[in-house]
């Protein structure tokens, strides 16, 4: 990856990557402290669930989530008294930001090295707010959803997933899910480059996806579990892995593809348009794939619910 990049650069403009970097780092910054205020401090304003008081879990309530089924009724009553693991100890939550910080600063670093100031911070800032816009659409369009929505099984859909934990917000995603998956994107693209240097962009990507994909396979049931509960599934999709719908691994494979393509354009794009111009236009074009992404992820699984209905399903496939 580091070899094939280095040989595109155009001889770098140090001026504007301090600005580029000081601009994109300030933003972030303002977003994740503000955000952070909202979800901590009014949270009555974006509907944030309660990690103390389960019972007023209400969209979707308690026993429409996946979480609830994974449940035995010991632990369920439990869960009711105690609420969310660690849900109120924000000691623990920021100890994880800072961990994964210390992880994220580690891949940086090795970024710096090879691939130079302005595509390690397009990386950087790239992917988090790639994740952070991602996931809180969807958790907010889940929040906000109107009453009445069904599945292909004429079952009700009560919204989409939510982050219980974090110190730090970018939106209403953590920064640890932001942070995180900037570590595991740079790992998987990162890893494809190495074992297939002479490869095509696309199947580069294409490895990058898989690699993140399955990671993600066996990981987020782990983290989905009654003893961790990091985030939390309402019921409602058409086909479930693990405790987990289709559509989170999918996604996975979609942000980690597109985002690595988008990445190692760079090169090209600022061979024709020039630095500046080639860092708006990959911020812009994140922006255009997440809603793009939105609008795919609801034809697939609309798709996959009729295609289940019409092979004789009356309920979601579970696996196991």
């Amino acid at each position: 990856m580091a070899r094939s990049l280095s040989s595109a650069y155009a001889p770098p403009d140090h001026s504007f990557d301090k600005r580029f970097a000081c601009i994109a780092y300030s933003l972030v910054i303002i977003i994740m402290l503000f955000s952070t205020y909202i979800h901590h401090f009014q949270p009555q304003i974006l509907r944030v669930p309660s990690n103390t008081d389960i019972s007023s879990w209400h969209y979707p309530p308690f026993q429409d989530t996946y979480l609830y089924d994974r449940m035995t009724e010991s632990e369920r009553q439990k869960f009711l008294a105690e609420g969310v693991p660690n849900g109120d100890d924000m000691w623990y939550q920021f100890g994880i930001d800072i961990f994964t910080a210390f992880l994220a600063l580690l891949v940086l670093l090795h970024s710096l090295k090879h691939c130079g100031f302005w595509m390690s911070t397009c990386f950087l800032i790239g992917s988090f707010v790639f994740t952070g816009l991602e996931e809180s659409m969807f958790i907010l369009l889940g929040r906000f959803l109107p009453a009445g929505v069904v599945n292909a099984f004429g079952q009700p859909v009560t919204g989409t997933y939510w982050f219980t934990k974090g110190g730090l917000w970018f939106f209403e995603c953590p920064f640890m899910a932001c942070i995180g998956w900037y570590v595991m994107a740079y790992s998987c693209v990162l890893t494809a480059g190495t074992v297939f240097p002479k490869q095509g962009i696309l199947w580069r990507a294409f490895v990058g996806g898989m690699i993140a994909m399955t990671f993600d396979l066996w990981a987020d049931p782990v983290v989905t579990s009654p003893e961790i509960v990091a985030w939390v599934w309402p019921k409602g999709g058409h086909w479930i892995i693990f405790g987990i719908p289709d559509t989170n691994f999918v996604g996975w494979f979609n942000l980690i593809f597109l985002f690595a393509i988008f990445w190692e354009m760079l090169p090209k794009l600022q061979a024709r348009w020039g630095r500046a111009r080639a860092s708006v236009y990959f911020m812009l074009l994140l922006i255009a794939t997440e809603l793009a992404i939105a609008v795919g992820m609801l034809l697939y699984s609309t798709i996959v619910g009729i295609v289940l209905v019409e092979l004789g399903y009356k309920a979601p496939l579970m696996i196991p």
